[in-house]
């Protein structure tokens, strides 16, 4: 049963680069600790090219010129090994994540199964190369490695560079290549075995095996058996996730929408790769932004949390980046910005295929923004489709967001339905209404007089009634006679009298009438 390995050298560094870019090829190293304790945690290979080495202190590092100095991010890091799981998810079902520094919370190294993925992705020698260009692709310098169990596999990974494919039955021969640190061993104990002369994996596999449980214990055993290349045990697979999550913590403070949404880009574009690794899209996205605490003594929220629920699925970062703008244009937070967390909602990306015979239907990605300019331009919830509340009040109604439904034929096929629908008057209009007996007989409205043909009528309505929303209004529906004008091919405009049905109400609590709309 083939196992592979991925292992990121300087992990904390790469977990900071990927989503610096520019930084790529550049000396950069870490800092850890609270001054006067802080000291150098990680140093990439071009960093320690020119002598930084990880436990200096900071006073010691300032010393080198040429140097990128950045602090240890656990969320950027915890970004980084989720990033690192979708890179092997893509070949295999069967995950996990282990690291050489696992105990310290750096999990640099997942193991997956590939047994069964030949018939996939092809030879063990293919898919190390894919498992490579996935690594790349989030921004990893990766080494990779396939042995016949995970112990050999991991070994491999962290004690040669690059690529390592150890054919089956040699797993001894290559760890007895590596230095003893390769095996995980603690320092104080690889220090006693130097001092017995043992400085390989090979020197160590070939004590006896007695000898070494007498003096190192079972631990000694296990190590031994790891430097054989005969190390076996369980892989504990992981559950994939149900959200995505990048973060990115900044060097100081930023007040201005550009330079935040230039961070919030990167973020961005890091998500889409490790979603469409997956075939999946993106059905919600939520921004929370760390915010500088204020120097007032008030108590203000320290996170400013945004969700945008999209009516299509997307993929595509360039798209979110200008809903998240305007979004943000609307509802900008009102301290400075120290910290960004994105975290996405995958769904099953959007497949349709469109009739021979029907009609190109807008882009959806353009639709949608152009919906949230006219938001941003109207105010919130004045854009969508309406939905009724439930209640007896006239108009109550709210504006729900779109919802593209995919066009089919069945639907463009059907014959729309004769119905009857009244136009509402917003503002309604004012009016005064005449009446003998208890019947409407005229209306007044905008200095126009009518006679009343016939009407039905009234409804009474009322609610709230136990807030200080209060209302209560009789409603009558009255035909009318109005002059509409008709013109003629000799350019002489005339009139003709025509009927119309309008709605009008009285507003019980003020005693006043309005027309409320017409009938078409």
């Amino acid at each position: 049963m083939p196992f592979a390995c991925v292992f990121v050298p300087d992990f904390p560094v790469q977990a900071v680069v990927r989503l610096e870019p520019e930084l790529l090829g550049k000396p950069v190293a870490v800092y850890a600790g609270t001054p006067p304790l802080t000291k150098v945690y990680a140093a990439n290979r071009e960093a320690r090219q020119l002598g930084v080495e990880a436990g200096m202190t900071k006073i010691q590092a300032e010393a080198f010129t040429g140097i990128t100095w950045r602090w240890r991010s656990p969320s950027q890091e915890e970004s980084a090994h989720a990033a690192l799981l979708d890179c092997a998810w893509t070949i295999s079902p069967r995950v996990e994540d282990i690291g050489k520094g696992k105990e310290a919370g750096l999990k640099d190294t997942v193991v997956l199964d590939i047994s069964g993925c030949e018939k996939l992705f092809g030879s063990p020698e293919k898919i190390v190369q894919d498992l490579t260009r996935a690594a790349s692709t989030v921004g990893f310098d990766a080494n990779v490695a396939v042995a016949r169990n995970p112990s050999a596999a991991v070994s491999a990974a962290q004690g040669f560079s690059s690529i390592t494919v150890i054919p089956p039955g040699e797993e001894s021969v290559w760890i007895g290549k590596l230095p003893l640190d390769a095996l995980g061993i603690p320092a104080e104990s690889i220090e006693t075995l130097n001092r017995w002369g043992i400085r390989t994996c090979a020197d160590f596999a070939a004590l006896p095996q007695v000898a070494v449980v007498e003096r190192l214990g079972q631990k000694g055993r296990q190590w031994q058996l790891l430097a054989q290349g005969t190390g076996s045990r369980p892989l504990i697979a992981e559950e994939f996730p149900d959200q995505f999550e990048e973060c990115m913590e900044l060097d100081s403070p930023v007040e201005l929408l550009e330079p935040l949404l230039f961070v919030i880009n990167r973020i961005l574009v890091q998500l889409c790769v490790r979603l469409k690794m997956h075939i999946l899209a993106i059905g919600e996205i939520k921004v929370c932004l760390a915010l500088q605490p204020g120097d007032s003594g008030k108590q203000q929220p320290l996170f400013h949390i945004r969700t945008i629920r999209l009516p299509i699925p997307a993929k595509e970062s360039t798209f979110l980046l200008k809903l998240l703008r305007l979004d943000l244009e609307a509802h900008p937070p009102h301290c400075p910005v120290t910290a960004v967390r994105i975290t996405a909602t995958p769904v099953t990306a959007r497949s349709r295929q469109l009739g021979l015979f029907l009609p190109m239907s807008p882009d959806p990605e353009r639709l949608e923004i152009t919906l949230a300019r006219i938001q941003k331009a109207v105010g919130e919830g004045r854009v969508g489709s309406p939905m009724l509340l439930d209640s007896h009040r006239p108009n109550a109604f709210v504006q729900n967001r779109f919802l593209l439904a995919e066009s089919t034929a069945e639907r463009c096929n059907k014959k729309p339905k004769a119905v009857a629908a009244m136009r509402i008057y917003r503002p309604v209009l004012p009016a005064r209404l005449d009446f003998q007996e208890g019947k409407p007989v005229r209306v007044n409205c905008e200095g126009i007089r009518r006679e009343v043909l016939a009407f039905a009528g009234p409804w009474r309505a009322k609610g709230d009634w136990w807030s200080e929303n209060a209302w209560a209004r009789d409603e009558w529906d009255i035909e009318i006679r109005t002059l509409h004008p008709k013109y003629r091919p000799d350019s002489t405009n005339t009139s003709e009298e025509e009927t119309a049905l309008y709605r009008i109400c009285k507003d019980l609590r003020s005693k006043r009438w309005f027309v409320e709309g017409i009938y078409d």
